[in-house]
């Protein structure tokens, strides 16, 4: 009996404390527009509950009846707030948790993904992978997990009639490479959510047209060149464009009779057959550190993300407005030189990250460091006050300081910290 009635009164007096809270939020939220009968008719019947509450001696049963003389009243003036739904319930709580996160990502830790491989083999941008022409590629269950562990997306292209494929290319600013041409396309979003610039690419098969939308910045002319020919030295890809000279002497190279330039593969599908068979495997995701920078200068071999903004030589590039991630090589006053595959920095070879040794001795996928820009054979540069020098790990193929200049100190954004997907081998703490 004595444990039945000290849970009766147990539960009176939770009762009786979660209406008073919430009497005491209506009270707060809405006393300027309630009408002052019904403002008073809740104060009085708060109050009363509360010194019954307060009341050691207070029976359960009057507890039970000032509960729901409150709840009377607050059903008629509690507005979003009582009777309680999930909502107005939550509100608050979901509120604080979005500007919590606000907070965090403006202060301390914002997503960033790499969308170019410019830092390979640090960090992966978009790459491809191509099956086999023997190879039937993965079926729907492995299509599924491949995107969950890795973001790969899958591309079927079919042959729509017979005949040679033909693929119109053209002329760089570079004579030695060819790109494929595109096309900006509306493309998809991510989620449905985040916009996705597309490029759609166009071939020929027959005289059939076939039409392939990939993000701006994936790298479709490798995948063109492992899929058409295989005979390419392995790695002349790595400039994401065609080597022209390569495929003039094999007599890839074609002129249309108005002029336009086209590889003629010299390889024949049957319609219905794939044509291209491969997966888009996701750029990394990183997060990166806003909040370190803030009370200690950058270092040399800090992998760093910074603003485009405002830097003239990208902008007249149409790439102001992003975000990129190169690494520091110079801070200022240093000077630098390209020795390849060696960067040099005052005078010696540069120290401060693994990649650095990486980049000398050519190892681990590391290209070493090219002669391009601004660092030609025998030229130095030194950094000026107020900026970084930012280089790609991938030398090769990368747009950075040597062709648009430093990275004003105001720009830096932050440090890449940390790999959170896709679940690789890099998956951790960024290098």
């Amino acid at each position: 009996m004595f444990s039945r009635k000290s849970a009766e009164i147990k539960r009176a007096r939770e009762q009786a404390d979660g209406l008073l809270r919430l009497a005491a939020k209506v009270d707060a939220y809405r006393r300027d527009i309630l009408p002052s009968a019904q403002l008073e008719a809740l104060r009085s019947a708060a109050t009363r509950l509360k010194e019954l509450r307060e009341n050691n001696s207070a029976t359960p049963a009057a507890l039970d009846a000032a509960s729901e003389k409150l709840h009377a009243v607050m059903e008629k003036c509690g507005g979003d707030i009582y009777p309680v739904t999930f909502w107005g319930e939550n509100i608050e709580m979901l509120l604080v948790a979005a500007i919590l996160a606000i907070g965090i990502r403006t202060f301390f830790l914002q997503p960033f993904k790499i969308p170019t491989s410019s830092m390979y083999p640090t960090y992966h941008g978009m790459t491809p992978y191509v099956y086999s022409p023997d190879d039937p590629g993965p079926n729907l269950a492995e299509r599924g997990w491949n995107f969950l562990v890795s973001g790969s997306t899958h591309y079927n292209v079919l042959a729509p009639a017979d005949g040679e494929v033909r693929i119109p290319v053209e002329q760089t600013g570079n004579p030695e490479i060819l790109m494929a041409h595109s096309e900006p396309s509306n493309g998809r979003k991510w989620f449905g959510l985040l916009p996705e610039e597309q490029h759609a690419y166009t071939f020929f098969v027959g005289d059939q047209t076939v039409s392939v939308s990939v993000p701006k910045d994936f790298p479709l002319d490798q995948v063109l060149l492992e899929s058409f020919f295989p005979d390419l030295p392995k790695g002349s890809w790595i400039q994401q464009g065609l080597p022209a000279e390569f495929m003039r002497q094999h007599g890839y190279l074609k002129r249309d009779p108005d002029g336009s330039l086209y590889l003629a593969t010299q390889r024949q599908f049957k319609a219905g057959e794939k044509v291209l068979n491969f997966d888009r495997q996701t750029g990394d995701m990183l997060f990166v550190d806003r909040f370190t920078y803030n009370f200690f200068p950058p270092k040399v071999g800090d992998p760093f993300v910074f603003s485009t903004s405002g830097i003239t030589g990208l902008e007249e590039m149409n790439q102001g407005g992003q975000y990129f991630i190169k690494r520091l090589v110079g801070r200022p006053g240093d000077t630098l030189e390209v020795r390849p595959p060696v960067l040099w920095s005052n005078g010696a070879p540069i120290q401060g990250a693994k990649s650095f040794d990486k980049e000398a001795q050519r190892s681990d996928n590391y290209p070493g460091y090219i002669n391009a820009g601004s660092l030609g054979p025998g030229q130095t540069v030194t950094v000026p006050p107020g900026f970084f020098f930012a280089m790609g790990d991938n030398s090769p193929s990368s747009l950075d300081s040597r062709f648009w200049g430093g990275v004003p100190q105001e720009n830096v954004v932050g440090r890449a910290v940390i790999i959170l997907y896709p679940f690789s081998s890099r998956w951790g703490l960024a290098k």
